[in-house]
């Protein structure tokens, strides 16, 4: 029946059309947080189903997020990512610990328009959203970088970087792992021509480094406050890694989404705020989207410490799948499928 097809992407479709290109999935993250800014993107918190209510449970247990939401503006879409995170599976299956998928559906039919892998849309947003905060807070010169964790992420973290940092010489990477790092660094010198060095400690990996990335599945904190150098820029993709004790040497903090930051069990600022070391109402931060639409000027001096801590939101997933599903229609990726081929079962 006609307006009942939609689009199915396998990983290796979504990455024909364009899934791993950093640069263009930086531009359309930024973009997304203009129209955040704007007021256009309607986004209830993540729902998650956890398997224990210990501490840490996400990187020790895993979990499964459920995360909707709709991205007016330009990209007038709704959407759902459904991500899975099993931290054993590498190790124990061979499988990537996280194995997602994006629908997305247009808002005035209700129709799908498009089911995806999310899996690589997942990847590239986050490193996405550290490009963006990084374009608009970083001093603009730096030729050092640290990544803390060589697994999946480190690589679309680095992604990011090389597409806002056009000064970058050196990154530093320490990972518990030092095989893993070793092999992480070997790959990425030959790819990019960047001095990629597997330190020892993470202390040596930060020390002297001026954007600093930790992506672990760490479940306490993994650098020491004390090791960073004035003017640095950190942003904590991943969730236990910055200590609460951070914040006091912090200049200026950012978050993608006070809200959603903020009540996310675990993470950096709803840590702050449970600590009773800011308030709950977000008076001590600022969010990403008023930096990007120039209402909040950022860093304001090449001194400040800037600390980023981007919980994930659901319009990076969104905004980077409906890219990725244009590029599919224009270039005829896919297969076509259809919700039904005949007259619903009621009318």
């Amino acid at each position: 029946m006609a307006g009942t097809a939609f689009r199915y992407l396998s990983q290796e479709d979504v990455v024909a059309a364009g899934g791993l290109d950093m640069a263009a999935i930086v531009d359309v993250i930024e973009r997304a947080f203009r129209v955040k800014a704007e007021g256009q993107v309607f986004m209830p918190p993540k729902v998650m189903i956890t398997w224990s209510d210990e501490p840490g449970t996400e990187e020790k247990h895993g979990r499964i997020m459920a995360m909707p939401a709709y991205v007016g503006g330009e990209f007038d879409v709704a959407g759902l990512k459904w991500i899975p995170s099993v931290p054993d599976n590498p190790a124990r299956r061979g499988l990537p610990r996280a194995n997602a998928l994006v629908l997305l559906s247009d808002r005035e039919t209700g129709l799908p328009l498009a089911v995806m892998d999310g899996t690589v849309v997942s990847a590239m947003r986050t490193g996405a959203v550290t490009g963006v905060a990084v374009r608009h807070l970083a001093a603009g010169d730096e030729r050092r970088a640290c990544l803390l964790g060589a697994g999946v992420l480190a690589h679309t973290q680095l992604d990011a970087l090389r597409v806002v940092m056009p000064a970058l010489e050196r990154v530093d990477v320490y990972d518990p792992d030092r095989e893993r790092a070793q092999r992480f660094c070997s790959r990425q010198a030959d790819a990019t021509g960047l001095d990629m060095r597997s330190a020892d400690t993470a202390e040596a990996a930060v020390r002297g480094a001026q954007v600093v990335v930790p992506a672990t599945m760490s479940v306490q904190p993994t650098f020491d406050p004390d090791w960073l150098d004035e003017g640095v820029t950190v942003v904590l993709v991943s969730s236990l890694d910055g200590p609460v004790s951070l914040h006091a040497a912090t200049d200026l903090l950012v978050v993608d989404d006070w809200v959603h930051e903020s009540t996310h069990d675990g993470r950096y600022a709803e840590r702050l705020v449970r600590g009773g070391v800011v308030p709950a109402d977000g008076s001590q931060a600022v969010e990403l989207s008023d930096v990007v639409a120039g209402r909040h000027p950022g860093r304001t001096s090449p001194q400040q410490r800037i600390v980023v801590s981007p919980v994930g939101l659901a319009m990076d997933d969104i905004t980077a799948a409906k890219h990725v599903l244009d590029n599919a229609v224009r270039l005829g990726i896919g297969t076509e499928l259809r919700l039904r081929s005949g007259s619903p079962v009621w009318e």
